[in-house]
């Protein structure tokens, strides 16, 4: 745990002061004409501007317009899959199987634009989404990218490689490979569709040793669901055509009703597991998932753009559950910007508060990857990086609801300015 500052243990000459017409700390209410005090890389004090300047004097000031608020957290990205823009997005006739045929096929033929390439392509989108205001992404695929000393970026980067294999050849294959893999080196598992409990279990047993998060797509559409229940359905057919049914749905010893189920059934839940999508679970399994600690992440844009449905986002608050937030890949979404998956947030779900929005968007993706205490708030301790974002819809609230729902409601502001000390 990062050591918690007060005023006693840095001087006022050593202190910056950073000033703005309002401050959204997310830990605690906004602050009109707030200021965020910096000392020795981390936050000092967050409050209001004239009681921040009488504590410290001789601090040095920087004013700001707009807002001063915590960097985003993107908890579910796949860069590599950024040079592959032009999946389209399945039509009312088809299923979710459809458009993983269709995403297969694309990267099979290699079908990229000349000059791009995945790596490439990788690294202009986390560039995009730094300049969007994004600090932190959980990035998940299947190859290994570039290491951070030949690939060096401001945003903090949590890979994970991701493993699958549904049947017992490839299991043994995959058991082999996890095995061998270093330690420094976090691997976690695909689906349930597409990997066996084995595999998965190995792989969470692993993540556990390490003391990584654990993420896996999980309900992400009724296929999925209709697979663990019945083992019929189009996953059952597309496992068939790729040579990979082996009758292991239902799957044997393992009577569960849904995924969340299916997991606790594994003994895999608890506060490392991240569950990605999570759009269709019964209340029971959102208890479950809360009662154990675990972590959920939600992908609005691309839940939309596939036609899965909507995530039960309102259970999910209900049992003091604080999903993070997620864009999925370019191939499933058709913009990868978290302050329009707070804009798609806010029209599925107009019931919830505009500040449980932004807390999703911060906070729960900080806490989604272990990184709350230096990440997702401003306050007392967190690590000196923040955003200041302005705009004209910005410039003309008149309260603390307003510009809550500018911001999570409004789309990216014009200006996404960060502010780093130490």
């Amino acid at each position: 745990m990062p050591p918690f500052f007060s005023a006693s243990n840095s001087t006022s000459s050593s202190v910056s002061l950073y000033l703005a017409p309002w401050v959204v700390p997310v830990s605690s209410p906004v602050i009109r004409d707030g200021a965020v005090a910096v000392s020795n890389g981390r936050i000092l004090a967050v409050g209001s501007s004239s009681s921040l300047r009488a504590q410290f004097k001789d601090a040095r000031i920087h004013c700001s317009q707009g807002v001063l608020l915590p960097g985003l957290v993107n908890a579910h990205i796949h860069l590599e899959l950024s040079a592959y823009p032009h999946i389209p997005c399945p039509a009312p006739e088809e299923t979710f199987c459809d458009w993983i045929r269709s995403l297969l096929q694309v990267r099979q033929e290699g079908q990229i634009e000349p000059g791009e390439s995945d790596d490439g392509m990788s690294r202009q989108m986390l560039q995009q989404q730094h300049d969007a205001g994004v600090l932190l992404l959980l990035d998940i695929g299947n190859v290994q990218p570039s290491p951070p000393s030949v690939n060096p970026h401001p945003a903090h980067v949590t890979f994970l490689l991701e493993l699958l294999g549904p049947t017992a050849k490839a299991e043994e294959q995959v058991l082999a490979r996890i095995s061998s893999l270093p330690d420094s080196v976090m691997a976690t598992a695909h689906a349930l569709y597409s990997t066996t409990p084995v595999i998965i279990t190995a792989l969470k047993q692993r993540a556990d040793r390490l003391h990584h998060i654990f993420s896996i797509h999980l309900a992400e559409s009724t296929d999925e669901i209709e697979l663990l229940r019945s083992g019929k359905g189009c996953f059952r057919s597309f496992l068939e055509e790729r040579g990979a049914w082996e009758n292991s749905f239902p799957c044997p010893g393992i009577d569960s009703h849904g995924a969340v189920e299916y997991l606790e059934r594994l003994g895999l839940l608890d506060a490392g597991l991240l569950c990605v999508h999570c759009v269709h679970v019964s209340e029971k399994e959102v208890q479950m998932l809360a009662v154990r600690g675990c972590k959920v992440c939600l992908c609005p844009g691309s839940n939309r753009f596939l036609g899965v449905g909507v995530a039960p986002l309102e259970q999910m608050l209900r049992h003091n559950l604080l999903p993070a937030l997620g864009t999925d890949s370019i191939a499933s979404n058709e913009e990868l910007d978290l302050w329009r998956e707070m804009q798609i947030l806010r029209e599925d779900h107009p019931e919830v508060p505009p500040a449980m929005v932004m807390a999703m968007a911060t906070l729960g993706g900080a806490a989604a990857l272990g990184r709350e205490q230096d990440f997702g708030t401003l306050a007392p301790g967190r690590k000196a990086i923040f955003l200041n974002v302005d705009s004209q819809l910005l410039q003309d609230v008149q309260n603390e609801k307003q510009l809550l729902d500018a911001l999570t409601g409004g789309g990216s502001p014009s200006t996404i300015r960060w502010i780093v000390e130490g």
